[in-house]
This record gives C-alpha cells, sequence and structure tokens, in this order.
C-alpha cells in the first residue's frame, strides 16, 4: 500500500463523480447501475489515494445496510466510512454510526432535491452529506 493522503477533497471528487453520472448513457440511468458505478469510482479514488478500500462492509449488529465503502489507513484505522443513496435513511445513518470512522458521508442521488433536503432530518452531526446534482440539474 502506497503513502495514504490524510484528506480527500471532497469538494473536487463530487464534481468527478458528476461527471461520471452525467457520462452514462441515459437508457442505462437506474438507480441501481448509477449507485454500483458511482461505488466503483469512488473506490478506484480512495485506492488511487493510497487507502485500502473495502466493498458493502456490514457492520457488526447492523444487519439492515450495508457501507458502501470504507477506507483504511496503513495502520487499519477506518478514515472514511461512505454510503450512497437517492436520500438519507435512518439504516445509512444507523450503520455509519455504529463503529468507529474518522470521517462519515453520505453521498445522495436523489432526483427530487426537495425530498433529499427533507430527508436530512435523520442526519447526525458526525456525518457529512453530499448531494450529487443529476445529470439534467448540472
Amino acid at each position: 500500500m502506497g503513502q495514504t493522503s490524510q484528506t480527500v477533497d471532497w469538494e473536487a471528487l463530487k464534481t468527478d463523480l458528476e461527471g461520471v453520472w452525467r457520462q452514462m448513457p441515459r437508457p442505462f440511468r437506474t438507480d441501481r447501475s448509477i449507485h454500483g458505478t458511482l461505488q466503483c469510482y469512488l473506490y478506484r479514488r480512495l485506492s488511487d489515494a493510497g487507502f485500502q478500500v473495502i466493498a458493502d462492509y456490514l457492520p457488526p449488529r447492523i444487519p439492515d445496510r450495508s457501507v458502501d465503502l470504507i477506507a483504511l489507513d496503513q495502520e487499519q484505522k477506518i478514515v472514511y466510512a461512505v454510503c450512497l443513496d437517492t436520500v438519507i435513511t435512518l439504516y445509512a445513518v444507523k450503520s455509519l454510526t455504529s463503529f468507529e470512522a474518522a470521517n462519515r458521508i453520505i453521498l445522495t442521488t436523489g432526483v427530487l432535491e426537495k425530498k433529499v433536503q427533507e430527508s436530512r432530518f435523520f442526519l447526525k452531526p458526525e456525518i457529512a452529506h453530499i448531494h450529487l446534482r443529476t445529470p439534467d440539474k448540472l
């Protein structure tokens, strides 16, 4: 494993993720394919930054929802825990807060931004939220 960056520029990564989404041909844009494509891209970017990345981590005692990605530093401590979803869900919040992680992030892809904003009700202060705007609104 290479030298691990201490931080990730999430604003730049947000722009990149929106670009990946925009490049997907419209007929292939389903919630599931968008989620998987963004998860794969994020996996690669975090790996390239020097993290050991684990996909679909299921926290102990939380069978409701896996965490899409966790990024480990050289000491195998979780630096980033990331969930991708259309809106913020209680299940994602419970999963992200059930274990130690330096940074917890929910990336949302919901087309109806009003619903995404309303779902922020579930957020806890230790979880960051980044909304990816749909290709039609970029």
